[in-house]
């Protein structure tokens, strides 16, 4: 549906910008960030996948990969040439996974473990394309492993809380729910899924300008590139 709005969008740009030449000339100078399939890999929350392909012999993994290929083509095809996509990050560490009654807490391994089964696929995808398709340009920006080394030594960072949300269940004015903390800075997690702003930074800088977390180039390389 987002790739149809965005049909919807690049139409209205094509007449606004006089034309499919300097419509070209203006997506190949684009950046498009796609950061997608960490609900889609959570245990329950992807009905379509199963509904829609019962019998193929596929696992959700390949599936997906199949969905983020045949999305990245149809971009492609409308011009975009510079991708900046963001993996999954370890989503057995949420905090909404450990502190789940039915364990002992810590990361649940198996989760992470899928994580990285669709992150390898997503590296093989992007390479294939990158080989196939004219002026595929792309940064793949490696959130499950920065998250890891973050957790790994998190005071490095600034944090004190990597295992637990700032804001736990639903935020609410109300005290029904329970109220934000008020260190929030020094929180991985804003709420049981999500990271915070100040972790959301870090990775943006990291992404951007660094060489540990991204390959083949960094973003700013990457915007750098003739489309």
């Amino acid at each position: 549906m987002q790739v149809d709005n965005f049909a919807e969008t690049r139409a209205q740009l094509k007449a606004l910008l006089g034309g499919r030449k300097p419509l070209n000339r203006f997506m190949s100078k684009s950046l498009f960030l796609i950061g997608v399939g960490t609900m889609d890999l959570l245990p329950n929350c992807n009905f379509y996948l199963n509904f829609i392909h019962p019998n193929d012999n596929k696992t959700e993994v390949q599936r997906l990969i199949e969905f983020y290929g045949a999305t990245l083509v149809r971009l492609h095809g409308m011009g975009v040439r510079k991708f900046g996509i963001i993996n999954v990050a370890p989503i057995g560490c949420a905090p909404f996974v450990q502190k789940n009654p039915a364990r002992n807490g810590g990361c649940d391994d198996d989760m992470n473990r899928l994580a990285g089964e669709f992150n390898t696929a997503l590296g093989s995808l992007l390479f294939d394309l990158g080989s196939k398709l004219h002026h595929f340009r792309y940064t793949l920006a490696d959130f499950y492993g920065f998250s890891n080394a973050t957790f790994a030594n998190p005071s490095a960072s600034g944090f004190t809380k990597t295992d637990a949300a700032c804001c736990p269940g639903p935020c609410a004015p109300s005290r029904l729910f329970g109220e934000p903390c008020y260190n929030r800075m020094e929180y991985w997690f804003w709420d049981e899924g999500y990271t915070t702003e100040q972790a959301a930074k870090l990775a943006v800088v990291e992404f951007y300008n660094g060489t540990a977390f991204t390959k083949p180039v960094n973003i700013k390389r990457l915007v750098a590139m003739k489309g």
